[in-house]
């Protein structure tokens, strides 16, 4: 199984991203306000924007929209906005919500758009190119999966103890690779931008996560686990399939998201100007409050799960030509589920942010 593709194209993922959107609103300003002591060129020379992990494009267009109208207060410079995702991203839905009309003359005078094919774990622009760095709801994908097997559960998160299931779990000994595994990637994540960003350029990374209360993963994965188990126990789905299958998905907490600061004896790389988790609006969830129709909830929210999961879930079913039905049935189940028994599978979208600048 695939640890991390794209998320799924043709439109979907920005019509069922609305709780991304709040996720990243959360701390957009702080991007935004530190706009106004960003060093800038003095050369002539372009201001270098790179946003990791856009996906289809329109909530990130949405955030680097916000930068570049901070900037524009302060310089008229030329602007290079680069929008990276990995290659199996929907790039030409990207490109179509730069250019909605389909005319060069959409782009506004002096910002240069351009796509970049890589992973965000990786160097993806020339060293010191870049004035300003962003992710958003990125950095929790996994870049690859431990070698080992989670039989029990479908995630190193362990089950919601509202959801508990007969012979669901997961030990703190089956999680421990995970977490080494994420600790990995955060490192190598913080490496690749100190390389790329210029002395003084700035970094905001968000992404959904964990506090003291609830997990981002609570209802999720009990939902995900929960119509994967149904279709075992009524023969759609062997066991095995089950017990293969892991979201490669690491919701950390705020120390966990952090930068290294020094204490291993290698020199910091980024001061940390601003860190935080807050829970944050879920629009699907007020809709329920306001309408308490259930079954469009469950119908949203499974919507959502779908627009990030389905291409590794897809990938993680047996390669037959009922695959397609599989998913649409997966799904389906999920969203009868969360329509019966809301509040098994309650959902707190819990948001981490960090503003960095590059020391």
């Amino acid at each position: 199984m695939a640890s991390t593709t794209g998320m799924r194209g043709g439109g979907f993922y920005d019509a069922h991203s609305s709780g991304q959107r709040a996720a990243m609103d959360e701390f957009l300003p702080w991007i935004v306000e530190a706009m106004a002591d960003l060093p800038l060129p003095t050369s002539g020379s372009p201001i270098a924007l790179l946003d990791l992990g856009s996906s289809e494009g329109a909530n990130a267009i949405h955030a680097v929209g916000a930068i570049i109208e901070a900037l524009r207060e302060r310089t008229s410079a030329d602007i290079w906005t680069f929008f990276d995702d990995l290659p199996t991203n929907d790039f030409n839905r990207l490109f179509a919500n730069l250019f909605p009309d389909t005319k060069r003359s959409s782009r506004p005078p002096g910002i240069y758009p351009a796509a970049v094919g890589g992973s965000l774990f990786e160097r993806v622009a020339p060293a010191s190119s870049l004035h300003v760095a962003t992710t958003f709801n990125a950095v929790g994908w996994m870049s690859a999966l431990p070698a080992t097997r989670l039989p029990h559960f479908i995630s190193p998160s362990p089950p919601t103890q509202r959801a508990s299931r007969e012979g669901v779990s997961v030990t703190p000994e089956q999680r421990a690779p995970f977490t080494q595994q994420a600790r990995e990637d955060i490192l190598r994540f913080y490496r690749a931008r100190a390389v790329e960003l210029k002395p003084g350029g700035k970094l905001l990374v968000q992404v959904f996560g964990r506090n003291d209360e609830h997990d981002t993963a609570n209802g999720i994965v009990d939902g995900l686990s929960d119509a994967m188990l149904d279709m075992v126990k009524d023969g759609r789905l062997t066991r095995d399939v089950y017990e293969a299958f892991v979201l490669p998905v690491f919701y950390r907490s705020l120390p966990e998201l952090l930068p290294p600061t020094g204490d291993d004896g290698e020199p910091p790389a980024f001061r940390v100007d601003k860190a935080e988790a807050r829970e944050c609006r879920v629009p699907f969830n007020e809709e329920l409050v306001r309408s308490g129709d259930s079954r469009a909830w469950a119908e949203s929210y499974a919507g959502f799960i779908r627009a990030f999961s389905e291409p590794v879930v897809t990938s993680g079913l047996p390669n037959t030509p009922d695959r397609p039905e599989l998913v649409e049935e997966l799904y389906g189940r999920m969203a009868n589920r969360f329509a019966a028994d809301p509040e098994r599978y309650e959902f707190h979208f819990i948001s981490l942010g960090a503003l960095l600048t590059r020391l």
